[in-house]
């Protein structure tokens, strides 16, 4: 009886949670389809529309800001947000610093040189290709009122997002897999960054890290790269006292693990809209190593190795969650309206496959979040295209009068210099 019992429990046990998850996906599903009803209503039939300026709707609040510098992390979501950026300063023909030649970095992971972007006849507005953040050279390259942003990453999710992404397990022969590789980091990090497995590592350069403190040195914390130059990392009075110092000068430290959250704190702190925040993820790829959850030693292990990265995190995640508890008791219930016009858009981009037409819009009606505006399959299109190359070809036009005689390059690499600065990339 007692057995008999159990299974009537487990089974009723069952159909609760079965009910519960129905609930739930339906409530979430009529909170969609009211917002799906109201497009419709406000565009009953697709009509022909023009990809313009005019189509972004302002804010009354605030004016729109347009200079900044946008410092990227690698494996931080950084690429997605290189495309709201691009996308945003291209269909307003603002003004990029616009790495050398074919170049997809600014310098990095060297400090930005004059030689490493193109001249320009007129202010910079946005800098957001990688480059390491360098204040004394940034603010004499950007306007004065230029705000500073950057995202970064929970760090163990940074390491294992990087591990498939960079092949770390195939420096050696045979491979190794994530276990094996996080048990021996030192070593197998040496060996990456010896000169003998160039190969392996596209365009760093030799004893570079793409593990150890990575965020800390995109955010320009001297750590003795290259050799020879200033070192603080077994100083913790003076990595806190650069920390500090980051956080008077960034008004944002976006976080790649709150997407959303940081998306809407961006459009605050930019007085920027719903339509210039949607996005299409870059890079992502679904792979069990991103699901690995650490154990104590090996979450240990990579704290003592990659020690500054963690303390960077922790200080901003703090101060991320501080912004947030400013924005206002309404805060939430915005993020939760951005996710379902982000939903509404990649339907209408790319389950019903607007990016690749012509002519096509779907309407976001009016909210307490955002003024009513179009998204246009061009604007679609935006989302999915690696714009370097556009604003390669808006240089192009602005500078050099679409003259490709005139096209301009930065001297070429001193002897002996290895990778070439900025490492190029087969694009015009």
């Amino acid at each position: 009886m007692m057995k008999i019992a159990m299974l009537l429990w487990r089974k009723r046990l069952k159909i609760i949670m079965l009910l519960m998850l129905f609930f739930t996906a339906l409530v979430y599903f009529l909170n969609v389809s009211f917002l799906v009803l109201d497009c419709t209503n406000a565009n009953v039939n697709r009509k022909r529309a023009s990809f313009r300026e005019s189509d972004v709707e302002r804010g009354h609040s605030c004016t729109e800001k347009t200079n900044f510098v946008f410092i990227k992390c690698m494996k931080c979501a950084t690429e997605t947000m290189g495309t709201i950026i691009r996308r945003f300063g291209l269909v307003r023909n603002l003004n990029f610093v616009v790495p050398v030649k074919n170049n997809i970095y600014l310098g990095w992971p060297f400090v930005i040189e004059e030689t490493d972007y193109r001249p320009s006849k007129k202010p910079f507005n946005i800098l957001m290709e990688h480059a390491v953040y360098n204040s004394t050279k940034m603010e004499k390259m950007m306007p004065n009122n230029a705000v500073y942003i950057t995202i970064i990453r929970e760090p163990w999710r940074r390491l294992t997002s990087s591990f498939w992404y960079f092949s770390l397990g195939y420096t050696v022969e045979p491979p190794v897999n994530f276990s094996e590789y996080i048990q021996n980091i030192q070593k197998y990090d040496e060996i990456y960054k010896e000169p003998e497995k160039k190969a392996f590592r596209f365009c760093f350069p030799n004893g570079f890290s793409v593990v150890k403190n990575l965020m800390a040195h995109c955010l320009g914390m001297p750590l003795g790269f290259p050799a020879g130059h200033k070192d603080i990392s077994m100083n913790d009075t003076a990595i806190m006292q650069y920390i500090g110092e980051l956080d008077a000068q960034f008004s944002l430290v976006m976080i790649a693990d709150y997407f959303p959250e940081s998306l809407v704190l961006l459009k605050h702190l930019m007085c920027w809209t719903f339509k210039d925040i949607l996005y299409h993820s870059s890079n992502v790829r679904n792979h069990k190593i991103q699901e690995i959850i650490p154990t104590d030693e090996e979450l240990k292990l990579y704290y003592n190795f990659s020690k500054i990265d963690f303390i960077l995190y922790e200080h901003f995640n703090k101060s991320f969650w501080r912004k947030v508890q400013k924005q206002g008791p309404d805060f939430f219930d915005e993020v939760n309206h951005f996710k379902v016009v982000q939903l509404l858009m990649e339907r209408f981009c790319f389950v019903e496959n607007n990016a690749n037409s012509k002519g096509q819009f779907l309407t976001i009606p009016k909210s307490k979040f955002n003024q009513e505006f179009n998204i246009s399959s061009e604007y679609c299109s935006y989302m999915t295209r690696y714009l370097l190359e556009d604003i390669r070809k808006q240089y192009n036009r602005n500078e050099l009068d679409g003259d490709a005689s005139k096209y301009w390059y930065a001297k070429e690499p001193d002897k002996g210099e290895i990778p070439k600065r900025g490492c190029s990339f087969p694009l015009i």
